[in-house]
């Protein structure tokens, strides 16, 4: 039977934002849950992978290790960085191989097949005594419990996505920032310049294009979609039918075809921003994390943000995502890892960890309120006050052949991207693929 679903008024970016005036007496703690060492006790290592690798993460990780090593000297943490694009599938060969791993990097795409495996180790019992806990925001609560209603892993970090555009480009024509898909192709074509290779937008490739294919078609089947259910609409169709859905799909594909560079067909997460920085791209959809890379290329002027596009009945849709930290099944140390996983998500340590990697902060407090008001956050501050025409959706990761979606997204994808195969044609194989798992779900 399928998974237990959150409803819609759970998953909008808002909840992320609302104030609770709290106490913080237990919230600025950076104590970790162990019980304090006596004795010369021989030291351990625990290994701990990440996933999501970025440089800004990846050196206020290891400035959080170096004081956490240092309160626990009998404690000693390595840090293992996979690549980017295939850190998620290192991970899940590491648990199922039963490899010497304590603390793997979790995320809202990958806890269901972690967990459904028997990978993790449930953080319940220790939750149950972290002071913390009901500190933290909405979202992060939901997206920690989001399997069987079983915490398996403590988010560090929220994502949404947002549209990122080259204020310098754009001011030098007059143009207008792009509000809707339509508008975006428009405007994307007058920026795209191939013979000085300049190009209107930076379309992602490769596994995760799955994303703004399935976003797209989504926010051109308006407000009929179901916001737990994101691949099927409120009456039980798929998005994949009807005459929004082929619509949707074929300005995906002329985003590609007539503003995008041919390589883009492989672009992963770094290489859309290096093209964006590099004055190759002129507008970018990605989550927050990508904002200390652009500050630390571009000029302040250079760059700006704003609200995502909408489809033809003025909606779009938005996942709200989560990346955290669990513990591996096999790992012989799970005390002293739920120590140090406590110790990453007090407030004062967490918060440390999204500013630097860009991301949005796991709690609630009014001090957020600020980062969120002004600068390149703003867009989701105006997203949030318009619930109506920005809609949060589940992302169906909860289906147990979800990755299955996302391979055809890439292989068959690729071939509608190259002009190999029909719209109508690829659509049949996307509705004939989620009829077939709500049936295997049982609903």
């Amino acid at each position: 039977m399928m998974l237990h679903l959150l409803s819609k008024g759970l998953y909008p970016f808002s909840i992320i934002l609302m104030i609770s005036f709290i106490s913080g007496c237990t919230t600025t703690s950076n104590r970790s849950e162990l019980p304090e060492q006596t004795g010369a006790a021989d030291k351990i290592t625990l290994k701990m992978v990440q996933s999501l690798t970025t440089p800004q993460r990846t050196q206020q990780l290891e400035k959080l290790i170096a004081q956490f090593e240092k309160e626990h000297p009998n404690i000693g943490i390595e840090l293992i960085s996979p690549d980017y694009e295939t850190a998620d599938d290192t991970i899940l060969s590491m648990l199922d191989k039963r490899e010497a791993v304590d603390i793997v990097e979790v995320r809202d795409i990958t806890a269901h097949v972690y967990a459904s495996r028997g990978l993790l180790v449930s953080l319940e019992k220790y939750i149950s005594s972290w002071e913390n806990y009901m500190l933290l925001s909405d979202n992060a609560r939901l997206m920690a419990r989001d399997v069987a209603d079983i915490t398996y892993y403590i988010p560090s970090s929220l994502y949404q996505v947002q549209l990122y555009y080259r204020k310098d480009w754009f001011d030098a024509r007059a143009l207008q920032v792009p509000e809707t898909w339509e508008q975006l192709f428009f405007v994307g074509k007058q920026l795209t310049k191939p013979e000085i290779g300049q190009y209107g937008f930076a379309f992602r490739g490769g596994r995760a294009s799955a994303n703004t294919l399935s976003s797209i078609i989504q926010d051109y089947n308006g407000s009929n979609v179901s916001a737990s259910e994101s691949m099927f609409n409120v009456d039980g169709t798929t998005i994949f039918e009807g005459s929004g859905a082929a619509e949707g799909l074929e300005l995906y594909r002329k985003l590609y075809i007539e503003t995008s560079h041919p390589g883009a067909i492989d672009w992963g997460f770094n290489e859309q921003i290096k093209a964006f920085t590099e004055g190759k791209a002129a507008m970018l959809i990605q989550d927050s994390d990508v904002i200390p890379f652009i500050e630390d290329k571009l000029e302040a002027n250079e760059w700006a943000t704003a609200p995502l596009p909408v489809g033809p009945e003025g909606v779009s849709h938005f996942n709200v995502g989560a990346a955290g930290w669990g513990i591996a099944l096999q790992s012989e140390h799970r005390d002293e890892a739920w120590a140090f996983i406590s110790y990453l998500s007090s407030l004062e340590n967490n918060r440390s960890f999204a500013d630097a990697a860009g991301v949005i902060t796991i709690y609630n407090n009014a001090l957020e309120q600020e980062k969120y008001a002004t600068g390149p956050y703003a867009p989701y501050m105006l997203m949030s006050n318009d619930p109506i025409r920005y809609q949060g959706v589940k992302q169906p990761s909860h289906y147990v052949n979800y990755n299955e979606y996302l391979q055809m997204a890439l292989t068959e994808g690729r071939k509608y991207l190259q002009e190999v195969i029909s719209t109508e044609s690829l659509l049949k194989q996307f509705d004939a693929f989620w009829k077939e798992q709500r049936k295997l779900t049982g609903d």
